[in-house]
């Protein structure tokens, strides 16, 4: 386990849930933080679907940390182009000095810009690879199966994910 802290947004816990990964984040971070409009979209509006048990769990387990920003003036200014729990996401992140879970492009250049740290879904599947976590089958099938929930993932960048595993 390292001793670094992560911020999750919604699309990244859902993804991880529906290949029922949503685990790995617990060891590969020592404080997995979710934002409150992340958890209100997952387990609340989304009641019944991927991610809203499993993440309901971790926070009721205390091994994710519910969180809301301090300063609601970073989250408005981000929440135009961005979604809230994006917007929360990277304020919380910029806050917590952690680093930041997103998937969404244009979330992932705001992010940039603000000088954090991010990972991805696919980056969090190749940290728990690199780290023993989860092994080069299940890292495949997890790629395979996250394009057939729809998450957007090219087959040369599959080929590409899974081409370096033996580097």
């Amino acid at each position: 386990m390292t001793n670094e802290c992560v911020v999750v947004n919604s699309s990244v816990v859902i993804a991880l849930a529906e290949i029922n990964l949503l685990n790995i984040l617990v060891s590969l971070y020592e404080e997995v933080i979710v934002p409150r409009a992340v958890y209100k979209e997952v387990v609340v509006k989304g009641r019944g679907k991927p991610g809203s048990q499993e993440l309901e769990v971790l926070v009721q387990r205390n091994r994710a940390r519910l969180l809301a920003p301090r300063y609601s003036a970073v989250v408005k200014a981000l929440h135009d182009p961005l979604g809230l729990g994006e917007a929360e996401a990277i304020a919380v992140a910029l806050e917590q000095n952690c680093m930041v879970a997103l998937d969404d492009r244009i979330a992932r250049s705001k992010a940039r810009t603000m000088g954090l740290k991010i990972i991805g879904t696919l980056g969090l599947l190749r940290k728990a690879y690199d780290k023993g976590l989860i092994g080069k089958n299940t890292l495949t099938q997890a790629l395979q199966q996250l394009k057939q929930h729809g998450f957007r993932i090219s087959d040369n960048i599959m080929r590409e994910v899974i081409g370096k595993l033996n580097q």
